[in-house]
């Protein structure tokens, strides 16, 4: 174990020993404020740099996109429309990956039904502490209602550790947090100025003063099932030690706003209900939401924390935990949030997630002997979700072009018999679906949102406009971390009254 990680261990371990409240922790924790501050930005950086997003490329990446650049280049020079042909012909591979996986994750999930162990039911005093990390930054309007819900969750105050976790220049939110956050267990952690400003690096300095064995995350907005704490620690304790992580599923409590929220909510039944639990299954990495993720502590701290550069630091961990021999399993209760409603929102978001696959898909690439369920995570669904949003208005346009009678020199991209499989992969493939966005919902008995699904072509289009910014951030801006700005929130008691309409 590194110095660094074995003080810090020490630390939090003497906070566990002393049975010290959570609301006075803050002087302890400010003795330490500076090594506290330095860990969270360096520690992985430091003990594990070729899994940091501080490093973009490897010293083996960068020779190898050198070479792949020169190679392509010369081909082209060589032999352009035998390249064209060549990388049309890789991209229709890569599609019909992407479908057969979907359907292979969609069987599994639907026919085999959950994979959950006989969770033992554990009284009150047999329950494990739970810290909740609540980071947040300009949101005290959302405050209250965060703290209503956190209040509503049916766990023992007494083995909460709540973390309101606030950057020192967000100075209304930390005085409204110490006017609404004054109960034992409730702790106010003020993260220390410095670059870079991520959710990540304010988690990493919250984690070292942790006291409770699962550590959980929630954002302002965040509405959880008031069972979801003791679900879990009762799953825990039935699985293995190895099983590091249950993400809860997530949704939107605001779905029925406007067409982007339902598009939202409709995409997040498809991921959470469909292809998470069907990754889970078959034992592979799942790139884990932002929220809602419960850890077993001392894994988290043996891994160092999350990456504080990358700007999807969940996606990011739940690879990294698996490269490390450990598993995420989900479980059955959800998590409602609020859905961007306005267009700018929504592409700033999804830019950011975009950027952060990306910066994911090139540092797990660096991992030496992944297993086929790693690889399938990190390059069909981690890395397809960039390689998709990039590339597929290229081949709408020349299916375009092509139909109406303009694009005939596209046919000598697409020789036979490349030109019926890739017209099958384009056509079938966005059919499939478009069919798994109205499905999903189903899933769910939203029926109103089924038809919405058949928006699902101007949704991927405005995905790749969030793409193509993306790539221009991840160049010149990586660690940049664009802020998604929420409103008030709605009342937790209203947002589960209705989102119990919409359980599994």
């Amino acid at each position: 174990m590194p110095r660094t990680l074995a003080r810090l261990c020490q630390f939090r371990d003497h906070l566990v020993a002393d049975k010290i409240a959570p609301r006075h922790i803050a002087q302890r924790r400010q003795d330490l404020r500076q090594s506290h501050a330095h860990a969270a930005v360096h520690l992985l950086k430091d003990h594990r740099p070729h899994l940091c997003a501080n490093h973009r490329l490897g010293p083996g990446q960068k020779r190898v996109a050198l070479a792949l650049g020169v190679t392509i280049a010369g081909c082209f020079f060589w032999n352009p429309l035998g390249m064209a042909i060549g990388l049309s012909g890789l991209f229709v591979l890569f599609s019909l990956a992407v479908v057969s996986l979907r359907v292979f994750l969609l069987i599994l999930s639907t026919r085999l039904g959950p994979q959950e162990p006989t969770r033992p039911t554990l009284a009150d005093r047999e329950l494990p502490t739970v810290t909740i990390l609540c980071p947040m930054y300009h949101e005290e309007a959302g405050l209250p209602g965060l703290v209503e819900a956190l209040n509503g969750l049916h766990y023992p105050s007494s083995k909460l550790d709540i973390k309101i976790v606030l950057e020192a220049d967000d100075t209304g939110t930390i005085v409204k947090a110490k006017a609404l956050c004054t109960a034992d267990h409730f702790d106010i952690v003020v993260v220390p100025p410095g670059q870079p400003r991520t959710k990540p690096k304010a988690c990493n300095y919250a984690l070292w003063s942790a006291l409770g064995d699962i550590l959980v995350i929630y954002d302002v907005e965040d509405r959880p099932d008031p069972d979801q704490l003791r679900l879990a620690a009762q799953a825990f304790r039935a699985y293995p030690d190895h099983v590091a992580c249950l993400q809860a599923r997530l949704n939107y409590y605001n779905r029925d706003v406007n067409w982007i929220t339902r598009l939202f909510a409709i995409e997040y039944a498809l991921l959470f209900d469909l292809v998470l639990p069907g990754l889970a299954r078959i034992g592979a990495p799942l790139p884990l939401g932002g929220t809602s993720n419960l850890f077993r502590t001392h894994h988290l701290i043996e891994l160092g924390g999350w990456d504080p550069f990358n700007v999807t630091e969940d996606a990011d961990l739940g690879l990294r935990m698996a490269a490390a021999g450990l598993t995420s399993k989900m479980l059955d209760s959800t998590t409602y949030e609020e859905a961007t409603q306005d267009l700018l929102p929504w592409l700033r978001q999804r830019s950011r997630w975009i950027k952060g696959y990306l910066q994911t898909w090139i540092v797990h690439a660096r991992v030496k002997n992944p297993t086929w369920a790693f690889r399938l995570t990190l390059h069909i669904l981690v890395g397809g979700v960039a390689v998709a949003a990039l590339v597929n208005p290229v081949f709408w346009t020349l299916y375009l072009l092509w139909l109406s009678g303009m694009g005939g020199w596209a046919e000598a991209l697409f020789p036979p018999p490349l030109g019926g499989i890739a017209t099958f992969a384009l056509l079938v493939g966005n059919l499939f679906h478009i069919w798994l966005f109205m499905l999903a919902p189903m899933r769910r008995a939203w029926h109103d949102l089924v038809p919405y699904g058949l928006l699902a072509p101007y949704y991927w289009a405005l995905q790749s406009a969030a793409g193509y910014k993306a790539v221009w951030q991840f160049i010149f801006r990586p660690f940049y971390w664009e802020k998604t700005q929420h409103g008030a929130g709605q009342s937790a008691k209203a947002v589960l009254a209705r989102g119990r309409m919409g359980e599994l």
